[in-house]
């Protein structure tokens, strides 16, 4: 659990006594669901909302998105920042307010601005016209850098990141079904808050989708109607992280103080509820899976293929079949399993993939009756660059490990967790793998370290007997 200071609690204290929502804020929401429970909720949080300024985002972020200083020295509190936060860790570094406010940037940890987490160019904000481009419930203040590597990107997970900030954040191609090209991942902290704050942006101005879904950074994101608002594989992600992250204090903080600065809130941390009760399967747009693949995704973790399914509504489903593709045509079945009900599946892909190629995985879920649907198409890219991949990983009799560059002979040293070393070898280098042979030693955790030339990499490796 993580542990907050007495100022901070104090302060989550204050604003949550003197800025609940007003009495009966939510009645004409009762007994709602699907487009109904939208519109109704549109109305609630757009009427009598009073549009600040963008400017007046710095004074409210020294308001109500602050947290007690924990490293370093100078201000007794500092910005509660999404993107340099680490929530039950050690922060990289921390903001002080006001004095390290900035436009421009030079490297994390330099300064933070203002991120729109709903980006301005998905729906042409101006933020001279107070309105969605100044509206603080999806307005952050982030790590400068750190919002301007995640410019207009969508919100996703990455398959394998290009780029990983210091609090864990990435940037990479997209490892979720139906959403391509480059992402930005946030910690696993913060997944519900920026999934909350895009369901409120789609919510609040539902009125304006039809427009907003017609630019092009916004076409895998907006659905260009009142409802769903939302494409199907976003929806999806947004409502898996909505699952993953409950609603923080922070979020509550950030809440009340959003009503006491602009007189709206977002219905979605008041009553996490209303996201299953506005988009689920019977709602109309919603029902065309005869099983809702809830997410899909493929990640590289140390040489294999990490692959992940939640699945709802499973009544008449049989079994899943993994299927792997090199061009986009021929696809292969390389796995089986049947549908338990138990909703949450994975996988992982173990084999010898080709540096710099692209591995294509769907789903086949076949049903009592012989009929079947694919799920969308996971993507996975197995980097040029990476210097070093350890597989399989749990491994049994064997590791192997694929080495970048051309160092043809490579020293390798297997240690327990204490540090004893168990086997110290010299590997010939063959087609850029050696195989380490692992037969004899113990189930456990090891560690492998690697002398290449004048770098030392060391990895973290299971072995099972």
């Amino acid at each position: 659990m993580i542990k907050y200071s007495l100022l901070y609690i104090g302060l989550f204290l204050f604003v949550t006594a003197n800025c609940q929502p007003p009495a009966k804020y939510y009645d004409s929401a009762t007994g709602k669901s699907c487009d109904k429970l939208k519109s109704a909720l549109m109305l609630i949080i757009s009427t009598g909302d009073v549009p600040k300024s963008y400017n007046a985002l710095w004074n409210q972020y020294l308001i109500t998105d602050i947290k007690p200083r924990t490293i370093g020295t100078g201000s007794t509190n500092v910005i509660d920042d999404i993107y340099s936060s680490k929530p039950g860790g050690t922060d990289p570094y921390q903001f002080t307010p006001n004095t390290q406010q900035c436009g421009t940037y030079n490297g994390e940890g330099d300064c933070y601005n203002r991120e729109h987490s709903v980006p301005q160019s998905w729906f042409n904000g101006n933020t001279s016209n107070n309105g969605e481009a100044t509206d603080y419930l999806h307005i952050y203040p982030t790590d400068g850098t750190v919002n301007g590597l995640r410019s207009n990107y969508p919100y996703g997970e990455v398959t394998s990141a290009s780029t990983t900030t210091q609090n864990g954040s990435k940037f990479g191609n997209s490892a979720v079904a139906g959403i391509t090209g480059k992402v930005f991942e946030p910690i696993d902290s913060f997944k519900g808050d920026v999934a909350r704050s895009f369901l409120y942006f789609v919510t609040r101005y539902e009125s304006n989708m039809v427009s907003f879904a017609t630019n092009a950074d916004a076409v895998q994101a907006f659905d260009g109607n009142t409802f769903p608002s939302v494409k199907i594989p976003f929806l999806k992600l947004m409502i898996k992280w909505h699952n993953l992250d409950p609603v923080s204090q922070k979020e509550i903080i950030r809440n009340n103080g959003a009503y006491s600065f602009q007189k709206n809130r977002n219905p979605y941390i008041d009553h996490p509820e209303y996201v299953d009760l506005v988009w689920n399967k019977v709602c109309n747009g919603l029902s065309a899976l005869p099983v809702d693949i809830l997410y899909f995704t493929g990640k590289l973790n140390n040489g294999s293929v990490q692959l992940v399914w939640k699945a709802t509504n499973e009544v008449g489903v049989k079994e899943y079949v993994i299927e792997r593709s090199f061009n986009k045509e021929d696809y292969q079945a390389i796995y089986s399993i049947n549908a338990t009900t138990q909703e949450r599946y994975s996988y992982a892909d173990i084999k010898d993939f080709a540096k710099g190629a692209n591995y294509l995985y769907r789903l086949k879920i076949i049903n009592d009756n012989g009929s079947y649907q694919y799920s969308d198409i996971v993507s996975v890219n197995i980097p040029l660059n990476e210097e070093i991949s350890i597989y399989p990983n749990p491994s049994h009799n064997y590791i192997k490990c694929q080495i970048s560059g051309t160092q043809p002979i490579v020293a390798m040293q297997l240690m327990d967790v204490m540090g004893k070393s168990l086997m110290n070898k010299t590997f010939t280098v063959n087609n850029g793998v050696i195989t380490i042979p692992v037969a004899g030693i113990s189930s456990g955790v090891y560690f492998i370290k690697l002398t290449i030339g004048d770098k030392q990499i060391t990895r973290q490796v299971n072995i099972i007997q």
